[in-house]
C-alpha cells in the first residue's frame, strides 16, 4: 500500500507551493490504512514546507438572521463546520485563523506572512480575502481528496470575479439569512454572499470532458491537485459561457430557483 506522503509526491505537491486544501477525512482514512488526522496534517507541512503554504476552509456561517437564535462568531472556540481534518488543522498550534465570522480560514506557512489574522473582507470569498490572495499567487494549487468540485470554494471566487448575473445576490432570505456576519463583538456588512455550491459539479464535468483534468481515483478515494493559474483560464471561457450550469436543477433547490427567478427568467 502506498504511504500518503508518497502519494502527495506522485500527484505533484512539492516545497514552496501554495495549497487549499478540500477534504473528506473518512475518504483519506480508508485510502491510507486509518491513517490519523494529524499525520495528514504533518506530512503536507512537510510536502510544502513554511515557504510553502497550507489553507484549509473552516467556515461557520454565522449570519445575522431576521429571527433569534443565531449563534456569534468566535474565533478561537467557533469550531469549524467544513470537515474534520478542517477542525484539526485549525486547533494546530502553528496555524492561524482569519477573522471572518461567516467564511473564516485556516493557514499555515508563507502565507501567514501576508494575510492577517483580522483578516475579514466584506466579501468574505472575494476581494481581498484569501482566495483572492492565493489566484494572483503563481504557485498556487487546489487538492480535493475525497471530494468534488461542490467543496471547491474558489468557485465562489469565480463567481464574483467574472460576474456571474447573481455574484452580489443573496438567496438566502427564505432561511431568514441576513447580509451580515456576527462576532462576539459587532456586525460586518457583506456586500456578496455565496450561494449553493451544489451544482458546481458542472465546472468539473466541463472540464472532464475538455480534458483538462482526469476523474482520479486512489483506492475509492477521488482527488483532483489543480494549478490555480490554469484553472481560472478555463474559468473565465465556463463562467462567460455556461453560467447558468452552475444552478441546480429547476425545483430542486430555492436558493438557485431564487436566483433564476430574479436573473434568468425572460
Amino acid at each position: 500500500m502506498m504511504q500518503f506522503k508518497d502519494f502527495l509526491e506522485k500527484i505533484g505537491v512539492s516545497k514552496e507551493q501554495n495549497i487549499i486544501v478540500h477534504s473528506s477525512l473518512r475518504s483519506i482514512k480508508i485510502a491510507f490504512n486509518s491513517i490519523s488526522p494529524n499525520q495528514v496534517i504533518d506530512e503536507l507541512k512537510q510536502a510544502v514546507t513554511v515557504s510553502g503554504s497550507l489553507i484549509m476552509p473552516v467556515f461557520t456561517y454565522n449570519f445575522k438572521k431576521s429571527n433569534d437564535g443565531y449563534e456569534r462568531f468566535d474565533a478561537i472556540h467557533s469550531p469549524s463546520k467544513t470537515g474534520a481534518l478542517t477542525e484539526v488543522f485549525r486547533n494546530c498550534d502553528d496555524v492561524n485563523r482569519t477573522s471572518s465570522p461567516t467564511h473564516s480560514f485556516a493557514i499555515w506557512g508563507k502565507i501567514k506572512n501576508k494575510i492577517k489574522e483580522s483578516n475579514s473582507p466584506e466579501s468574505p470569498l472575494g476581494e481581498n480575502s484569501v482566495l483572492h490572495w492565493l489566484a494572483k499567487n503563481n504557485n498556487a494549487f487546489v487538492l480535493l481528496l475525497g471530494t468534488n468540485f461542490s467543496s471547491l470554494s474558489l468557485i465562489h471566487y469565480y463567481e464574483i470575479l467574472f460576474k456571474v448575473p447573481w455574484h452580489n445576490y443573496s438567496p438566502w432570505d427564505y432561511m431568514n439569512v441576513l447580509p451580515i456576519g456576527v462576532n462576539q463583538l459587532n456586525e460586518q456588512n457583506l456586500i456578496e454572499l455565496p450561494g449553493c455550491s451544489k451544482s458546481f459539479t458542472s465546472f468539473e464535468s466541463y472540464l472532464i470532458e475538455k480534458y483538462f483534468i482526469q476523474n482520479n481515483f486512489y483506492k475509492g478515494m477521488k482527488y483532483y491537485f489543480i494549478d490555480i493559474n490554469k484553472l481560472t483560464l478555463e474559468a473565465e471561457i465556463f463562467f462567460k459561457n455556461n453560467y447558468k450550469e452552475l444552478l441546480c436543477k429547476e425545483g430542486t433547490c430555492q436558493a438557485c430557483d431564487s436566483r433564476r427567478r430574479k436573473y434568468l427568467n425572460d
